[in-house]
């Protein structure tokens, strides 16, 4: 309650005061009338651990208030850095993740609306801040708009995943013929975005500790699960991505032609969907631009189908989810630059790119997705704040989310297997493996 009351009078005297002066709380703002502004209740309702997995401090807001004689309502979210030492704040890079969304609502939005006509759905963007150590983001509550997130954390309907790839094919299509269009206008947009994940070589030392356990866990779980796999293929994973930063950095540098604009995250918890009147999914929206980068278009597929559905249904329908995704991204392109879809951009050279990327997606869902199938019981501050030992480190993640994260990590590597043997693609294909260091 302490902690409410707080924020109610930071937003009260501090944030809605200046969200006013810049404009975009009401649309007929005058300086002149500030002394009618009279802000009436505000509701605060955190949004906790159970419903999403976040490492911010996030909750919506409901305010009344008075404007020149007149009665509004806005629903906001507000995103907030938890209160961490700077260590872990730098360790987890919110500087470059705060200022990548703020990019994203500030510069480019605005471009990709004009260019669009306007129908690119996304949240409203009222207020950021980025101090040394701390940073707040507060956006509309796009739940207002008939948006949700989806009642399942994980394992995502075939309905679902079509819309999502489909909306992802159209996004991509559409920065592409930025790109190849007006080469000068996509450089102008992407040159300030921040690599957010693997810009420091410091590490945080329990962050290192998962990603060696939970690769244990998948080669474990691969033995387990998929024993016909050869122990040198589950071998050769486990070194490429052994060095989260290593692989990592290689891997998303963006390399031409493939490179284009991408959201980086594309995951369950960062789309909304619309339903109709018989809870079918009609469309989709994404949110959350803090990891948006320069990459392949691939690191968003890859991710999005290890992360948000299950073997059940992603392995026998992966011809018919590839694609609906390629379809869409050539209608896009076609219709945004006016020209034919290139041969670098062909469904074979995709595919060839999406088994590039499948070491790079098993790695995030060996360590995540156990957070979506059993989520822990605790804040973002309960989180940083813990003292676990070593032991404690491993025993959780090794266990985690049990046998169903193990089978689906085992799965993830068979289809990773049999797509490098359809393809003729080495899952280290682009990698400089001499400038991975044994682990």
């Amino acid at each position: 309650m302490e902690k409410i009351e707080a924020e109610t009078q930071w937003l009260r005297f501090t944030i809605l005061p200046k969200i006013l002066k810049s404009g975009r709380l009401v649309d007929n703002y005058s300086d002149s009338k500030d002394d009618t502004f009279v802000i009436r209740d505000i509701d605060v309702d955190v949004i906790g651990h159970s419903e999403a997995f976040m490492l911010t401090f996030c909750y919506r807001t409901t305010i009344n208030f008075e404007y020149d004689g007149e009665k509004y309502q806005r629903k906001m979210v507000v995103k907030k850095t938890p209160m961490m030492p700077p260590e872990v704040y730098e360790s987890i890079q919110f500087g470059a993740l705060f200022s990548n969304e703020i990019n994203f609502y500030t510069e480019i939005l605005p471009e990709i609306q004009k260019l669009a006509g306007g129908k690119f759905a996304a949240p409203k963007y009222y207020y950021s801040e980025l101090n040394q150590y701390s940073a707040v983001a507060i956006l509309e509550n796009f739940a207002e708009q008939g948006w949700r997130v989806t009642k399942d954390r994980v394992g995502l309907s075939l309905e679902h995943a079509l819309i999502a790839v489909d909306y992802l094919g159209k996004f991509h299509g559409f920065a592409y013929a930025m790109k190849h269009k007006s080469p000068e206008k996509f450089s102008q947009l992407t040159e300030q975005l921040k690599e957010s994940r693997y810009a420091s070589d410091v590490i945080h030392p329990e962050w290192a500790l998962i990603m060696k356990t939970s690769n244990e866990r998948t080669a474990k779980a691969v033995a387990k699960f998929q024993p016909q796999i050869d122990e040198e293929f589950v071998k050769k994973l486990g070194f490429l991505i052994a060095d989260y930063n290593l692989y990592g950095r290689q891997r998303v540098a963006p390399r031409e032609p493939l490179a284009t604009l991408c959201h980086g995250d594309y995951v369950r918890n960062n789309v909304a969907y619309r339903y109709n009147n018989q809870e079918v999914p009609q469309e989709i929206m994404m949110f959350d631009y803090q990891t948006l980068r320069v990459s392949s278009p691939m690191i968003d597929l890859a991710v999005f189908l290890a992360v948000s559905t299950y073997a059940d249904v992603r392995y026998p329908n992966f011809d018919k989810i590839f694609d609906e995704y390629c379809s869409a991204l050539y209608d896009s392109y076609r219709l945004n630059a006016k020209a034919e879809v290139p041969e670098s951009m062909s469904r074979e050279e995709l595919l060839k790119e999406y088994v590039r990327f499948l070491p790079y997606s098993v790695s995030i869902s060996g360590s995540f997705l156990m957070t979506l199938v059993e989520p822990l019981d605790m804040s973002p501050e309960e989180m940083f704040a813990a003292q676990l030992t070593d032991q404690e480190i491993i025993d959780r993640t090794m266990n985690q989310g049990g046998e169903i994260v193990d089978k689906e990590v085992a799965h993830q590597v068979k289809e990773m297997l049999e797509l490098s043997q359809l393809t003729g693609v080495s899952i280290d294909d682009g990698i400089n493996l001499n400038k991975l260091q044994k682990v």
